[in-house]
């Protein structure tokens, strides 16, 4: 959990409760008090008072030991869509791209060391999905959509934020090294574009590139395709496509107050 600073103007116990929400992922949907207080290295005493105000407000339910989220959460993000126009100026243009390349295509930005998804497309008949939606967390260090939003970082932050981060072996290519996944990054600064092969699921090829303006938060598009018979075309007509979805989004401003 961040370190809380103690200012006056905050409220150390809401940032706590906050913390609890933060716990549960898809790899823990429900977890007991011991566990909360564990991940969220709060005492347990801490954490009991916050997560039982969560329960109480609706976001939690409890299940004899077992605490989990509720669908209330949603109106959290429902919120942040909705003001952000996201139904009108982003999800359309990702579903028509996602069409003409017949690849889902996600929209992210960086969470605390990890890929989150602000918004993913949908199209029928798609070579491959993960089952990612808004809100879900993707690792860092092994996907291009990862290293396209480090590479929008400068040098000491992406070092800084991947010193930070685990960095487990998903497949036997995933890079492990810190220093070389950092030289990637900087390739994919200067290209304007990231691919990696095979590094998060074996067999399946990941393309990003940018959607901010330089010096704004870094937002970027990406998606992931099985390595066909000619993976140069596949490279340039995905990525060619990934790039006019940015810029439209760019011309739109879609993204400009994230």
């Amino acid at each position: 959990m961040a370190v809380i600073d103690q200012d006056r103007n905050i409220s150390s116990s809401f940032a706590k409760g906050l913390a609890v929400l933060a716990v549960f992922d898809a790899q823990t949907p429900s977890m007991t008090l011991a566990e909360i207080a564990r991940r969220s290295g709060q005492d347990r005493a801490t954490a009991r008072r916050g997560a039982l105000t969560l329960v109480q407000a609706g976001y939690l339910r409890q299940d004899g030991r077992m605490l989990s989220l509720t669908p209330r959460v949603l109106a959290l993000a429902g919120g942040f869509l909705q003001a952000n126009q996201f139904g009108r100026r982003v999800q359309p243009v990702l579903n028509r791209h996602a069409r003409q390349m017949e690849v889902e295509v996600t929209l992210a930005m960086l969470d605390q060391g990890r890929v989150l998804v602000l918004a993913q497309s949908t199209v029928d008949h798609g070579h491959i999905t993960y089952g990612f939606t808004a809100g879900s967390h993707i690792p860092l260090a092994h996907t291009s959509l990862g290293r396209m939003l480090l590479a929008g970082l400068s040098v000491e932050e992406a070092a800084a934020t991947l010193a930070a981060t685990d960095i487990p072996g998903h497949t036997s290519q995933s890079l492990t090294c810190a220093d070389a996944i950092l030289q990637r990054v900087e390739t994919a600064h200067e290209q304007g574009y990231c691919v990696t092969d095979s590094e998060f699921e074996a067999g399946i090829i990941g393309y990003a590139v940018p959607v901010s303006r330089p010096d704004r938060t870094p937002i970027v598009v990406g998606s992931s395709a099985p390595r066909g018979q000619n993976p140069e075309a596949d490279t340039e007509r995905l990525l060619r496509g990934l790039q006019l979805c940015a810029a439209e989004l760019r011309q739109a401003e879609a993204v400009d107050h994230l």
